[in-house]
């Protein structure tokens, strides 16, 4: 721990702090307490490890970012009296970081778990003393964990991503899919519609998103036609089921992941390359 001098009086904000952002009443009362630095624990996607991943470091408009040894320190920039305002600032964000990393590399999402808070009090009284929280302990429950992927660098932040109410729910969707709660085409179908209802119409959602509108008419036409009995999203007008091959099953994966994703990205206002039929796998 840093001198007292250093930090003048400060207390670790951990799992002793309310949802109102108040800690227990042997805290501190402080003067004029600021939020210095917020901890989260790295908890990787489900069979993912990280071995000995290079430390992360990078400053944006809301602070700068510290990823290592399984833990990311958050120094924010702005001044936030109580955790839980500086929680309410973040958080966005570090949803954003998780989803947009769980599209980009076609896995579970990882998650950032918070731990604690360090507060300083920048005006403390002369007879100020360092209080501490002790953070609570961790009960590790399970047997055996099969690791399937082991990666050597934490995932970077989104540099043009936004988690608006409808990507999340297109999100949703895409997890309850792997999850084995959903069907693919349903939520294929789901996807194709928020874009269309977000930009107008299909072939508004082309121009809206930069997508080829050959890449949306195919995802409608497997969307509506294909399927059987069970996976199908409607019955065949004829009464003949269409089932989808190997192919049009791994394109419409890769196409529900990379419309979600630009979804987001349009959100963010950045400029959007071109979706292309080349770009998704061959049918």
């Amino acid at each position: 721990m840093r001198s007292t001098r250093a930090m003048n009086v400060s207390a670790f904000y951990g799992p002793l702090a309310r949802q109102d952002g108040t800690v227990a009443a042997t805290m501190l009362n402080m003067r004029d307490p600021h939020v210095e630095r917020l901890h989260f624990r790295i908890e990787p996607p489900e069979g993912v490890r990280y071995d000995n991943p290079q430390p992360l470091t990078f400053t944006n408009n809301l602070g700068r970012f510290d990823a290592r040894e399984g833990s990311l320190t958050v120094e924010p920039v702005d001044h936030f009296a109580s955790q839980k305002d500086a929680l309410a600032a973040l958080e966005p964000f570090l949803r954003e970081w998780e989803i947009s990393a769980a599209l980009d590399a076609n896995a579970e999402r990882l998650h950032f778990a918070f731990v604690r808070a360090e507060v300083v009090d920048r005006a403390p009284s002369p007879t100020a003393h360092v209080m501490v929280a002790e953070p609570g302990g961790m009960l590790i429950v399970g047997g055996e964990a099969t690791f399937t992927v082991t990666k050597r660098s934490y995932p970077p932040p989104p540099a043009a991503f936004r988690l608006t109410p409808e990507v999340q729910q297109a999100y949703g969707r895409w997890r309850d899919y792997r999850a084995g709660r959903e069907r693919l085409l349903p939520t294929g179908y789901f996807v194709l519609t928020v874009a269309e209802r977000l930009a107008g119409d299909r072939k508004a959602a082309a121009r809206t998103f930069n997508i080829e509108e050959g890449v949306l008419h195919k995802f409608g036409e497997l969307t509506s036609t294909k399927g059987d009995a069970a996976s199908a999203r409607k019955a065949p007008k004829h009464g003949q089921f269409a089932p989808l091959s190997g192919e049009e099953e791994a394109w419409l994966h890769e196409t529900i992941r990379r419309v979600i994703k630009r979804l987001g990205e349009h959100a963010s206002g950045a400029p959007l390359a071109l979706l292309r039929m080349s770009d998704l796998p061959p049918l």
